[in-house]
């Protein structure tokens, strides 16, 4: 886990980036041009989604506050109003699976009384991990905003890293690191039957 003095330094880093960024508005057109197609996207967004980033980056400070959970938050949104919020908090409920993006997924589903979450888009503090990805897809929702790369959580803490999962996914079925292995396979159509019928 990242240490107490580290924490606030992070945080007081990204907070200032995150501010002058919402502060600047637009980069001028000339500095776009001599970025990548994916940062020029990202320097697109308009004030709103600055102002949603915002809030998911203040999320990530209760995720740290009374160990909660690593510092990562989220924020739902649909027709230009936020619908889920959620911080992490695999720690304080001993669930791995309590990520921010999860959480704030979690609670716009109960909200709307819905799983179905399509033409929302999700901001998170960091870009989201394979698990929060892929609930992402499955939810419906149409697009992921995010303030910190990957490749930079790494450099920071190593035990945040998620890629080895993305280089996994990569690889077939059979060359992955944890085994998926069929057992009765007879009893496969006869289930499968079984569901389409009740």
């Amino acid at each position: 886990m990242m240490s107490s003095i580290k924490f606030p330094i992070l945080f007081s880093v990204v907070m200032f980036g995150a501010y002058s960024q919402y502060e600047a508005g637009k980069t001028a057109d000339k500095i776009l041009l001599n970025k990548t197609p994916l940062e020029r996207q990202s320097k697109a967004a308009n004030p709103d989604d600055r102002v949603f980033m915002m809030r998911a980056l203040e999320l990530s400070q209760l995720a740290i506050k009374d160990n909660n959970g690593d510092p990562f938050g989220s924020v739902l949104v649909k027709d230009g109003k936020i619908i889920g919020e959620g911080w992490n908090r695999t720690s304080l409920l001993k669930d791995p699976s309590a990520h921010a993006e999860i959480e704030a997924i979690r609670d716009a589903c109960k909200k709307l009384n819905n799983a179905d979450l399509s033409g929302s888009v999700i901001y998170a503090s960091a870009q989201p991990c394979p698990m929060c990805l892929s609930l992402i897809y499955l939810t419906g929702i149409k697009r992921v905003y995010y303030c910190i790369p990957h490749y930079k959580i790494e450099k920071f803490n190593k035990d945040l890293s998620v890629d080895f999962i993305y280089e996994e996914l990569t690889k077939p079925q059979t060359e992955r690191t944890i085994p998926e292995l069929q057992i009765l396979p007879d009893y496969a159509d006869k289930y499968l039957e079984s569901y389409v019928t009740q």
